[in-house]
């Protein structure tokens, strides 16, 4: 009996990190494994929305609430790699039984003498028998000796000379069961050396074991994954050629076979085989799978970047998901989040925000990063559900110095498209956090993303908040050069907006601008594709529509003009020029002086009293669905138009697409131009 206490008591002491899943009872192997750990430049308007009701006159920026704590230590909900969380699932789940390597548990205790005395020896002359013999023992010391282990570099020799042609195919699995313990401790699995025995283990494996049935390949898959160091998994070439043979007939997987395809593809991350029929399985099976289960395929479809094409696929997804959002763990829901956010068109965006609303009470229990990729969800849909960015504003405050960039960066970008206000303390507490940090804590984290901290910098740009200081250091050349090395290509849409935005609403800024040859590029990269402007999109149809209307209006089609005055954002504004007497001023020779990259400003041409108008369109995709009020982007379009000297005036669809009859558009556009405009600069249909 005290032997098997010591044995349990080691076994609870080695798997004390993996994690006690919430899956139903067929799926969870009770008692096996212990609990996973467990600036104040303002937009236009700070109106809070309450509700569905369009806001005239005005462009709102959100408000919401948000709490600072100051306390250093972090005792939110328990942190888990997304691989570690799918394999522990399948490490508790009966239905892996025969397809994954359990823990092994016998064990015979090899003192550290002994173990030196195996190291000394020449293993290029050993016998398969020997060599599996000798791995076994090192594996035994390494493992039950955690106080006395002995130097790593003593195992590089052993790494080298480990003669894997020579074994025969059993030793070979036996070996491989026996150098997890290796993989398990950095000190021994960052040598070059090691990394180097896994990669000959992997070719004998690829030329031994090509044609083994499909669970023994699975196992053999577990295998090589437990003992390969992440930093290689991806690149196991038996892995992948393995997958490509077991899926390749995706119709004779079952649905937990499924899965672990699907999870080493995730592993991979480079299909070798048709996605679509694994989708198609997928869809078959689904109902025979956990939700749980369900969110690790769905990584394996996100990270190879493969898109759920089926509508009903994806929706009934959402439904499981929003059905047993009580036993949906923090990995599984960002898993299928994120899966959704890839593949979600309209057609599921009301389901996804039933989603939304459901798991806004279970907030506690995701960690940041799980609410860092909801919140980017909600911002891709523009979906705006003022309880749960309240509680996530929280969230970030309270934990702020345990965010990523990578989270910073999500999370700014939803606070940016929901257009949460400028003078929420949210925006300086990140700025605080990163200037403090810049050059400690987070350095190597800001060399390893750096495009993230651009990004970051842009989505602060669009709320009209620059933090000076930062933005030097993302605009210095040399910072610019480590993101791209001289390949402008890799620079993104955020470093334009930044670049234009100082030099529009921050005269003062005497810091670094990207070269005009940057800024041109950019241009073209991600907006000259805009100019064909009666593709069938509704964006471009509400467009032309307005146009149209306005031409019918002045009867001419000469001096009403659809271009983008500010060349950092895509969709073209409808722009002409009116006198005191509201009679339309021939434009066009003026505004065709300017280059597509110029910012086309005309607030030196108001001298005569003249008026520029311009039409800005407020398509579907840059209002916040239900609310049907500006984004972050469309509010900082409108407020730099005012300031290069026009007057925005933004035609909503919805406001539009009431009107019936060209007549009533016609007089409806006359109204907004021949009214008294109130002082405000900005103005909102």
């Amino acid at each position: 009996m005290s032997v098997l206490v010591r044995r349990l008591g080691r076994l609870r002491g080695a798997y004390s990190t993996l994690l006690k899943l919430n899956c139903d009872s067929d799926n969870y192997r009770h008692g096996l494994l212990g609990k996973l750990i467990k600036r104040n430049r303002s937009t236009t308007s700070a109106t809070e929305i309450n509700g569905p009701k369009i806001e005239e006159f005005a462009v709102p920026a959100i408000t919401t609430t948000g709490t600072a704590n100051e306390d250093d230590v972090y005792d939110g909900p328990k942190k888990i790699p997304e691989n570690t969380y799918a394999h522990t699932l399948f490490l508790n789940s009966l239905k892996y039984t025969n397809t994954v390597m359990q823990p092994n548990i016998t064990y015979a205790y090899v003192q550290n003498k002994e173990a030196l005395q195996i190291l000394d020896r020449d293993w290029s002359t050993m016998t398969s028998a020997e060599t599996t013999s000798a791995v076994k023992k090192l594996s035994y010391n390494l493992y039950h000796n955690g106080n006395e282990r002995i130097d790593p570099f003593k195992y590089i020799k052993v790494f080298n000379e480990l003669n894997t042609k020579n074994l025969t195919n059993d030793d070979l699995m036996t070996i491989m069961r026996h150098l997890i313990p290796f993989n398990k401790n950095i000190n021994y699995s960052k040598h070059v050396s090691y990394t180097d025995l896994c990669t000959r283990i992997n070719r004998e494996c690829i030329i031994r074991f090509s044609q083994l049935p499909k669970q023994k390949m699975l196992y053999l898959c577990d295998i090589t994954y437990q003992m390969t160091p992440k930093t290689h998994q991806y690149s196991s070439e038996f892995i992948w050629h393995s997958i490509r043979n077991i899926g390749n007939k995706p119709q004779k997987l079952n649905p937990q076979e499924l899965v672990q395809v699907l999870f080493f593809l995730n592993i991979c991350r480079r299909p070798p085989i048709n996605m679509y029929e694994l989708e198609y399985r997928l869809e078959q099976c689904i109902d025979d799978l956990s939700i749980n289960e369900v969110a690790i395929a769905a990584l394996g479809f996100f990270k190879t970047s493969t898109k759920i094409k089926s509508i009903d696929l994806v929706k009934n997804i959402i439904q499981r998901t929003i059905n047993e959002i009580d036993v949906v763990d923090t990995v599984s829901i960002a898993a299928i989040v994120k899966l959704v956010r890839f593949s979600m068109t309209l057609a599921e965006s009301k389901l996804f925000s039933q989603l939304i609303n459901v798991l806004t009470p279970y907030e506690p229990k995701y960690t940041l990063m799980t609410l860092a990729h909801i919140a980017q969800a909600c911002g891709r849909s523009a979906i705006y559900e003022k309880e749960l960015v309240d509680k996530i504003i929280k969230r970030l405050n309270k934990e702020i110095k345990f965010a990523r960039l990578k989270d910073f960066e999500r999370f700014l970008y939803a606070f940016c498209i929901f257009n949460i206000d400028s003078n929420n303390n949210i925006y300086q507490k990140v700025i605080k956090e990163l200037s403090a940090t810049w050059d400690t804590t987070r350095e190597s984290e800001i060399k390893r993303f750096p495009h993230a901290v651009s990004r970051i910098m842009g989505y602060l740009a669009t709320q009209n908040v620059y933090p000076i200081n930062l933005i030097k250091r993302v605009m210095d050349p040399v910072f610019v050069n480590k993101i791209c090395r001289s390949n402008y290509q890799y620079l993104s849409r955020e470093y334009c907006v930044l670049d234009y935005g100082l030099r529009i609403e921050v005269p003062e800024y005497d810091g670094p601008f990207l070269k005009s040859s940057i800024c041109s590029f950019l241009e073209k990269k991600y907006y000259e594709f805009a100019d064909s402007l009666f593709e069938s999109t509704r964006a471009n149809t509400l467009l032309t529509n307005v146009l149209v209307t306005c031409q019918e209006l002045f009867h001419t089609t000469s001096d009403v003009l659809t271009i983008r005055a500010l060349p950092h954002f895509a969709t073209h504004d409808i722009v002409f020029c009116l006198d005191e007497q509201n009679r339309l001023v021939p434009s066009s020779n003026f505004l065709s002086q300017f280059e597509s990259s110029d910012i086309k400003r005309v607030d030196k041409e108001n001298l005569n009293n003249f008026r520029w108008v311009a039409l800005v369109i407020g398509h579907s995709g840059l209002l916040i669905r239900r609310y049907n009020t500006p984004t972050g982007s469309l509010a900082s379009k409108i407020r730099q138009l005012a300031i290069i000297g026009y007057t925005p005036i933004m035609i909503s669809h919805v406001s539009w697409d009431a009107l019936k009859s060209a007549q009533e558009k016609r007089n409806y556009i006359k109204e907004l131009l021949f009214r008294d405009i109130p002082s405000k600069l900005s103005n909102t249909v």
